[in-house]
């Protein structure tokens, strides 16, 4: 069965995960309409006329895009799905997942959570975009600049589960090991100046990245380190792993609820509970070149097979038919 589906996300940036899903879907033979709420004045004017026109067999979005209510009243036009992409429920949430037809969530562990609002409530996961993040060549330069003993890629900001990730990070150095970090700059404020000339500022890479360049990182980096910001939320893993994983990264991570579920820590990816656990695996692997290269193939096979995002677009559909 091929669907034509409107796709409500960003579309702002070549990053945003709306490009991943609509190669994905379009990889299964499905038709796809691009709705970025932003670039319109009215925007949900834009999608109901939209709607009207094209006659979507069902419309995705990921977050409060427009008011709850149109999408209460969308349905009376077509399916509502939605996947959002956080384990984080804000406030705002439960309105819509009353709103949808179809609710996706990534962290299996919220499911009974918004079964109190809705009962089609379903776990998928994020997934890889194999064609965002091709290498064609990684010359002498690329691996001076991206090469570290440990990498770590993501956002150092303010927020409570980002102070955490701050004090590991810290904690990598004063071991000892080399560590780059990439990402949003930090905002130059008083109070975040100690944080910007000390070690952690000195071993920030400069940008954030994302496509080639983020590749090139993960397959130069010896260690690939990250951390979830709700492990104890049952599969919960972000983007982030599949994305690393999927570029060949020797993935370090902090150990999310049910993840081995989803790739074997030990054979595909490592995992660890505590700072001290994650700086003695790091020493150890640092030393594994053979055993390190091991992992991240049989990691980088496992994403290949069964976390890219034609693979996860297929997944969707067959838990939304039911529902069409």
């Amino acid at each position: 069965m091929r669907y034509k589906i409107i796709l409500i996300t960003e579309f702002s940036k070549p990053w945003n995960n709306g490009w991943y899903y609509k190669s994905g879907f379009e990889k299964n033979g499905h038709t796809v309409i691009p709705l970025d709420p932003e670039a319109y004045k009215n925007p949900a004017d834009k999608i109901f006329e939209t709607t009207k026109e094209i006659r979507p067999d069902f419309i995705l979005h990921t977050k409060d895009e427009l008011p709850a209510a149109a999408f209460h009243e969308l349905r009376q036009l077509t399916r509502v799905i939605m996947w959002y992409p956080d384990p984080v429920i804000p406030d705002w949430l439960p309105r819509y997942v009353s709103a949808s037809d179809v609710f996706l969530t990534m962290s299996e562990g919220l499911i009974p959570e918004f079964k109190k609002y809705n009962p089609h409530i379903f776990w998928l996961t994020q997934g890889f975009e194999p064609s965002s993040f091709e290498i064609r060549e990684i010359t002498h330069k690329d691996e001076q600049l991206y090469s570290s003993e440990v990498t770590f890629v993501g956002n150092l900001g303010s927020k409570t589960q980002y102070l955490k990730r701050r004090d590991a990070l810290e904690g990598v150095i004063n071991a000892g090991l080399q560590l780059k970090w990439w990402g949003p700059k930090i905002p130059r404020k008083i109070s975040t100046i100690p944080l910007l000339v000390g070690k952690l500022g000195r071993a920030y890479g400069g940008k954030f990245v994302w496509g080639e360049e983020y590749a090139k990182i993960a397959r130069l980096s010896k260690v690939f380190l990250a951390f979830d910001s709700m492990p104890h939320i049952r599969k919960s893993m972000s983007a982030r792993m599949y994305t690393a994983v999927g570029c060949g990264a020797f993935y370090l991570c902090q150990h999310v609820a049910g993840i081995e579920e989803v790739l074997e820590p030990g054979k595909e990816i490592v995992t660890f509970q505590l700072q001290e656990e994650m700086k003695d695996l790091a020493r150890y692997y640092l030393g594994k070149d053979e055993l390190r290269r091991k992992i991240a193939d049989a990691g980088r096979r496992r994403i290949m097979n069964e976390h890219t995002y034609e693979t996860r677009m297929r997944q969707l559909t067959d838990i939304v038919k039911d529902f069409l």
